[in-house]
């Protein structure tokens, strides 16, 4: 059976919300990755790592909030935390214009509300092309 529309958008909006947290505290963990990694081989490593987090993360919260089982193979995570990556680099684009025009706390607190909708959309939608 259907699941309602409003039920699927709080799931999506929780999925949004949870990644953005999550993500935020492996982020320090990456930044010191990236601090420790020296040159253009340590850059190279510390994306591929990130890459590795994001597909991992991702397939995670899809698996616990959507039961959808995806594929965790290495190439499986690279390529779901490549792709998750770009994909929500253009799916902000919007909000980094509207931040830059009316920057404040307000535009950071809505913007913030508004994204965790449009990223567990996105993050759902990718983490189906790992579908198992």
């Amino acid at each position: 059976m259907e699941e309602s529309s409003s039920r699927n958008v709080s799931k999506y909006f929780l999925h949004g919300i949870l990644f953005s947290i999550i993500y935020l505290a492996l982020v320090f963990v990456w930044v010191n990755v990236l601090l420790v990694a020296e040159g253009l081989v340590g850059f190279i490593i510390a994306f591929i790592a990130l890459f590795f987090i994001l597909g991992g993360l991702n397939s995670f919260l899809t698996e616990v909030i959507w039961s959808i089982s995806t594929k965790t193979g290495w190439k499986s995570l690279l390529g779901h935390g490549f792709v998750l990556f770009i994909a929500l680099i253009i799916a902000h684009i919007p909000s980094m214009v509207i931040n830059l025009a009316v920057s404040g706390l307000a535009t950071v607190t809505v913007l913030f509300i508004v994204n965790g909708f449009i990223d567990g959309f996105v993050a759902k939608n990718v983490a189906r092309w790992w579908e198992d």
